[in-house]
């Protein structure tokens, strides 16, 4: 399930769009003591958004975040009828439906998720690339599924409860 989502959990990368560059603002921990199981850890807390063009960072979150942001997607382009994305998340588990696309530019969007290391809850947020106008946009339990209807334009949250589905469809 949402374990798949997750192939790389670092955040240090550019978009070829727009030039920004998205880096991870982690809070790094050590545990102290000889025998201890725990070693050093690092947690996203925030994203840093660098505008080369004028040289400004700013934080994509106005508070640091207790949950690590183990997701950050975005369209990059378009090549032979398909949406080209870059982040940190594994593409084609999150973007479905992504052949055949009528040629359009990339959107102006910025998925993040946060993941609550004790619920294992996945929750959404967007924003534009830049990181303007972040809002919530669901909390993923730990037994659904979610991806990127990208043909649709939307992203759409699966539950399975018994044998009866349930699909929640927000705009992307």
């Amino acid at each position: 399930m949402a374990g798949d989502y997750y192939y790389e959990s670092r955040i240090d990368t550019y978009d070829p769009v727009t030039g920004l560059y998205y880096k991870a603002v982690e809070e790094v921990s050590t545990d102290k003591g000889f025998l201890s199981s725990k070693s050093s850890q690092n947690n996203v807390i925030n994203i840093n958004i660098f505008n080369p063009i004028d040289g400004t960072s700013t934080l994509l979150f106005k508070t640091a975040q207790k949950n690590g942001i183990p997701i950050v997607l975005f369209e990059t382009g378009f090549k032979d009828g398909v949406i080209e994305f870059n982040g940190t998340a594994n593409n084609r588990t999150i973007a479905l439906n992504n052949f055949r696309i009528d040629k359009r530019e990339p959107k102006n969007k910025l998925l993040v998720g946060l993941r609550n290391a004790d619920s294992k809850e996945t929750i959404l947020y967007i924003s534009d690339k830049k990181g303007s106008g972040l809002k919530k946009l669901v909390t993923v339990p730990n037994a659904a599924d979610w991806h990127i209807d990208v043909k649709n334009s939307k992203l759409r949250v699966v539950h399975q409860t018994g044998k009866e589905i349930r699909i929640e469809s927000y705009e992307w």
